[in-house]
């Protein structure tokens, strides 16, 4: 419980017992008023603040050692039925006795009992059931927050946990399909595949790091394609090429690490990969209506099967959509389309956030 919280609920313990205060004066007063017998008003309150000073923790904490439930309520509710009983008459003697005291010299003690228990008793036995009510309330609003707050925590566990499960799902994908690229310049480029492999150390350095964080700048996701578009384009030479038309508003909004880099791999498997014409991959990101939108395209790849069974077939778009369910859930969008006269693009939205600070981390149990 938050401080804030703490303060709420002393409040409101606060302000139900003033109330308990203020009503059993004002019966007591009431009462005495019409039989023209009535102290100040002041009298009351002051007995009552007192009264209820004491008694009232006694209830209290009946209430919450003993609490009526299900599985309690056959041996709370007599226990409760007894201690109101005792602590009303204990009430109800103080209370007889403050009043029996100013009239001390025409009024008998034992007629003053008599009159007090007749008349207030009830309220008293009233009063404990609604103070045992409320806090029972109490109880039933704090296990239901409790447990929303659980509830939330493994929510959120979970989510994370699965987002570690497809980041190290993805890394080796990626290692292969980028090896690959190697092993075919090996003996015909030679300096080709060196320099491949070169920009796939820098590639691994990064990606480590984006294993263990949840989001990074868009300019560091773009940065990470730069050096993959190096070693496609040393792959592919004069026939592919790779733009990037990145708003300056964009590129500090956060982003899913190595979220990018599956979406263009298809580009460049079922494009060019699949056909012998040059290739354009382009990629575009823009902030519009507190969203950032980001788009893939080429020009020469064809759907060749519906956008809703793509997205479940091989690792790296599938992962895509999983990560961003489980960072998003409703407030993304992901579609997949073809262009005319050919082409396939893929859309990207998510919320608009800034990153001024450096990228949350995932919890040591989860990175490792």
């Amino acid at each position: 419980m938050t401080p804030a919280q703490r303060i709420r609920v002393r409040l409101a313990i606060a302000g139900g017992w003033a109330l308990v205060v203020v009503l059993f004066a004002s019966q007591w007063y009431i009462y005495d008023a019409v039989h023209q017998e009535a102290e100040r008003a002041t009298y009351y309150l002051i007995t009552s603040a007192y009264l209820w000073g004491v008694l009232t923790p006694a209830v209290l904490w009946m209430a919450w050692r003993r609490p009526i439930d299900s599985r309690t309520w056959s041996r709370a509710v007599p226990l409760h039925i007894g201690a109101s009983v005792a602590l009303s008459a204990v009430g109800v003697f103080v209370e007889a006795t403050a009043g029996w005291m100013p009239y001390a010299r025409t009024w008998l003690f034992p007629d003053a009992l008599r009159h007090y228990f007749t008349q207030h008793t009830q309220i008293s036995i009233l009063t404990y059931w609604a103070l045992l009510g409320g806090v029972h309330v109490y109880r039933m609003y704090d296990r239901a927050r409790r447990r929303e707050l659980h509830a939330t925590q493994l929510e959120a566990q979970l989510a994370e946990a699965q987002l570690a499960a497809l980041r190290t799902q993805l890394q080796p994908h990626f290692l292969f399909n980028t090896l690959q690229a190697a092993t075919t310049l090996l003996y015909d480029d030679p300096e080709g595949a060196e320099e491949i492999l070169l920009s796939l150390s820098e590639l691994l350095r990064r990606s480590l790091h984006a294993l263990e964080t949840q989001e990074t700048p868009l300019r560091d996701e773009i940065e990470f394609l730069e050096h993959y578009a190096a070693i496609q384009q040393r792959r592919f030479g004069d026939r592919l090429q790779f733009r990037f038309e990145i708003e300056e508003e964009a590129e500090v909004c956060a982003v899913p690490g190595l979220m990018l880099q599956p979406i263009v791999e298809n580009a460049v498997t079922h494009g060019i990969g699949k056909r012998k014409e040059p290739d354009a991959i382009t990629v575009r990101a823009r902030a519009e209506n507190g969203l950032l939108l980001i788009e893939v395209s080429n020009l020469t790849g064809v759907l060749d099967d519906a956008p809703e069974r793509l997205l479940t077939r091989g690792t790296g778009l599938a992962n895509t959509v999983g990560r961003l369910r489980a960072l998003y859930g409703f407030e993304h969008s992901f579609a997949i389309r073809n262009l005319a006269p050919r082409g396939v693009a893929v859309s990207i939205s998510i919320p608009l956030r800034c990153m001024t600070e450096a990228p949350a981390r995932l919890p040591a149990e989860i990175a490792r």
